[in-house]
């Protein structure tokens, strides 16, 4: 037996010590996250340490039909300095009952964020028809990683709006109802109380029928900022307009990170012209339009909304439609359709307001002007690349294109 002295052992086991140390930890799995306000994502499956393919989860109608395949969410964790290539899938699903096209495609480019709040769009993505699959090769400085469709606009960035807005005197924010799980359906009027109501203009704004058309809650914020501000221009606009808003009509499904149905499987842009105010069944299926329609015919019986606009987001197509067939509210909404083109970047792939004088879908919001006169628009924005800004349309623009908005919207209600 070799015997070797206890101070040169020692030094031994420390110098062993010390190269253990100095080798690298095994990085740990890649680890998905939904557990957070907003968050969707359907089945991961494993292709390898750093690449998975990621099923879109999508939503589905009180029939089970009309599986939409528009919101995706999540987040990555421990994965500074790793290359991930993501592979989405299962976008297809129905529209109307009807097979729908992906709404993917080769234009499509989601958004990235490392800290949850500033996005971006990815640089780059691959885009397979066939297998209806968009791959994505990301990287993230810091350890996680947060992925989207398009940037999220959680309720609670809403509640903290209203917050701040409801501190201003000529903005009053009330609870018109509460949606299937309990969540506040808000109202928020913005005028100059100090004039009497008599003799103004009415105009109402409404977004986020459908939880994941983002782009409209930023269109909201930027028009509700702006007409509560000090700008000059917004104070003269409230001296003789009363605005209102309804600026989330589907909090449920936003919250849980659904698509286009409330927590009961309806469409709240559609059955407009079911939902029988006097029928308590509707109410217990689809309170979100039950109250806003509530709360729209009464101000329409109280004093006539001049101007009202449904805000929504497709993926390619950007236009206005309704089904108002009468002067002089078409003439209005002819020169807004030519103030929008000519002054803001609304980009319309129809040269024209589109008329709906039989054909079209006739449950929607729209129906309103059947029901009651209420002279009503709806507006879709594209969330895909913009052909007059030459990129795709980012929460600063939407922020801006509402400010623009809601003073042609005034203009058009004089």
């Amino acid at each position: 037996m070799i015997r070797f002295p206890a101070a040169l052992l020692a030094l031994s086991l420390g110098l062993v010590a010390c190269v253990h140390a100095a080798e690298p930890a095994a990085p740990g799995p890649v680890l998905f996250n939904t557990a957070f306000e907003g968050a969707s994502l359907g089945l991961i499956e494993k292709m390898g340490e750093t690449e998975f393919r990621l099923h879109v989860k999508g939503q589905q109608d009180s029939r089970g039909r009309n599986r939409q395949a528009t919101w995706f969410f999540f987040r990555v964790d421990d994965v500074a300095g790793r290359e991930l290539t993501l592979r989405l899938t299962s976008f297809k699903g129905e529209y109307n009952d009807k097979p729908a096209n992906s709404p993917a495609g080769a234009w499509f480019r989601p958004v990235i964020s490392e800290d949850g709040v500033s996005w971006r769009n990815v640089a780059s993505a691959a885009w397979d028809e066939k297998r209806d699959e968009l791959t994505l090769t990301v990287r993230s400085s810091g350890n996680s990683l947060w992925i989207a469709h398009i940037p999220p606009y959680p309720v609670g960035r809403l509640q903290d709006l209203l917050r701040d807005l409801s501190r201003l005197p000529h903005v009053r924010t009330e609870v018109i109802g509460r949606s299937v799980q309990g969540r506040d359906l808000p109202l928020v009027t913005i005028t100059n109380r100090a004039r009497p109501d008599a003799g103004k203009r009415v105009v109402w704004l409404q977004a986020r029928q459908h939880a994941w058309e983002t782009g409209t809650s930023f269109v909201m914020e930027g028009a509700m900022t702006f007409i509560a501000s000090d700008d000059p221009a917004a104070r003269a606009l409230r001296d003789e307009t009363i605005f209102l808003f309804t600026p989330m009509l589907n909090p449920d499904s936003v919250a849980s990170g659904e698509v286009r149905f409330n927590a009961n499987g309806f469409d709240p842009n559609r059955h407009w012209d079911e939902v029988d105010l006097k029928d308590v069944r509707w109410l217990e299926r689809l309170p979100e339009i039950w109250h806003a329609k509530q709360a729209i015919l009464a101000q329409h019986a109280r004093q006539p909304i001049d101007v009202m606009l449904n805000l929504h987001n497709t993926e390619m197509n950007e236009y206005v439609d309704t089904m108002v067939d009468a002067e002089p509210h078409q003439a209005r909404f002819h020169r807004l359709f030519a103030r929008l083109m000519t002054t803001t970047t609304f980009d319309p792939s129809r040269p024209k307001l589109t008329l709906f004088a039989g054909s079209g879908p006739a449950n929607t919001t729209n129906s309103l002007w059947r029901e009651a006169r209420v002279p009503i628009m709806l507006m879709e924005q594209r969330i895909g690349p913009s052909q007059k800004a030459g990129r795709i349309m980012t929460t600063e623009d939407r922020l801006e294109f509402g400010r623009q908005l809601i003073a042609l919207l005034a203009e058009a209600a004089r």
